[in-house]
């Protein structure tokens, strides 16, 4: 890094005493308490429609990826949206994860699957997030589908649903749970052994119709919540923003590493939270909270993605429409090496996929959209 902003964006990641950088967080004064859907709305939901799994959701893809090859440091994979994915303007890409977050083995009913979160930012409609499923078994050109997420409700007495109001800026498929971030608002959670098939043929309505019949603006598949993990702190720390997540499967327990954008970012923080591995949860205390179990100011302005392998931190960061990103390597007690313009313009969350040894990410903006990977190792 050179200049003088340079070094003070160093600066913020050094490990120093408080007194003389940022005073770091205190964990356990970062809080989440989960809500489950009432058990009665997802049965009945279930009995309504039925349950399909991932493998089917997959093999009803409906849409090609497209070869291409952006300018990506480490460059080890990539594919392009097909060309209306590409362009539309109101469906914004965030989120990603894949089946190397989701088990051991990297596969899910013995596939490879990769997800992209999109919340929908100004179409008219309010369809809240979708999640696109591609088919990694090629993966220069997979086949994908896209999934509406939704929100159970009682509606006169019927079971119904609505729109997800989320950003979606991070996700992460842990076992059998999607967690989707909310922002101010926490974390959601999916349940992959929910996915629902609905009708089609009318893209302005969603939830269950006079008929007795579902839709859910044109989607064939519905993922509903199962829980919602709301936000809380203590002891004077400031409300957390739940940007991004990641997963890490090189701590022991597993853990969620959560973090958070801000601009000008002097004061945006890491936080990582422990996962119960046998219920696929966060891990709670006593009380019933999830108390962050190690917390971080790590001041990087514009953070859309971070996570950690082995100890080591890959975050990267977004310079707006026009400006390529950068990507951060981070080991605490070190200085940060910043990789200026090392990614496409408009990058977004980032997961490690360990069976390729690989870092995934995606870029956002209509006809500047790549999702692609970097070697993990080179960096």
């Amino acid at each position: 890094m050179t200049g003088a902003a340079g070094a003070a964006l160093v600066t913020a990641l050094v490990t120093v005493p408080a007194e003389e950088a940022h005073a770091q967080p205190n964990p356990s004064n970062i809080r989440l308490e989960r809500t489950d859907t009432d058990p009665a709305l997802m049965n009945a939901l279930r009995s309504e429609l039925g349950t399909d799994t991932v493998a089917d959701v997959l093999d009803s893809a409906n849409r090609s990826a497209r070869t291409c090859s952006p300018n990506v440091k480490f460059h080890s994979a990539s594919f392009c949206w097909n060309s209306g994915d590409s362009a539309v303007s109101y469906w914004m890409p965030q989120g990603i994860t894949t089946t190397g977050d989701a088990t051991a083995n990297g596969q899910w009913q013995g596939r490879e699957a990769l997800l992209s979160a999109a919340y929908d930012k100004d179409s008219g409609r309010d369809m809240g997030v979708r999640i696109s499923f591609f088919d990694m078994s090629n993966r220069t050109t997979p086949q994908y589908r896209h999934v509406l997420l939704v929100e159970p409700r009682w509606d006169n007495g019927e079971a119904s649903f609505r729109s997800v109001n989320a950003h979606a800026g991070g996700i992460v498929w842990y076992g059998d749970q999607l967690y989707v971030n909310n922002t101010f608002n926490g974390l959601r959670v999916f349940n992959m052994n929910d996915l629902m098939r609905v009708s089609t043929g009318d893209n302005t309505r969603i939830g269950r119709q006079p008929d007795g019949s579902y839709l859910a603006h044109n989607y064939l598949y519905v993922l509903p919540q199962e829980a919602h993990y709301h936000p809380s702190t203590t002891g004077g720390e400031p409300r957390f923003r739940y940007s991004q997540t990641s997963l890490d499967r090189t701590t022991s327990p597993h853990s969620l590493l959560v973090s958070e954008y801000g601009n000008p970012g002097t004061d945006t923080r890491m936080a990582r939270f422990n996962l119960d591995q046998s219920t696929y949860h966060i891990a709670e205390d006593s009380d019933g909270y999830a108390r962050a179990d190690w917390a971080y100011t790590v001041g990087i302005r514009a953070m859309q993605g971070a996570t950690s392998v082995n100890g080591k931190f890959h975050i990267h960061r977004s310079n707006g429409s026009s400006t390529r990103g950068d990507v951060f390597i981070w080991r605490p007690g070190n200085f940060a090496t910043q990789h200026t313009s090392a990614v496409p313009v408009g990058p977004e969350d980032v997961t490690y996929w360990p069976q390729y040894g690989q870092i995934w990410s995606q870029s956002e903006y209509p006809n500047q959209r790549y999702i692609y990977a970097s070697r993990e190792a080179s960096w």
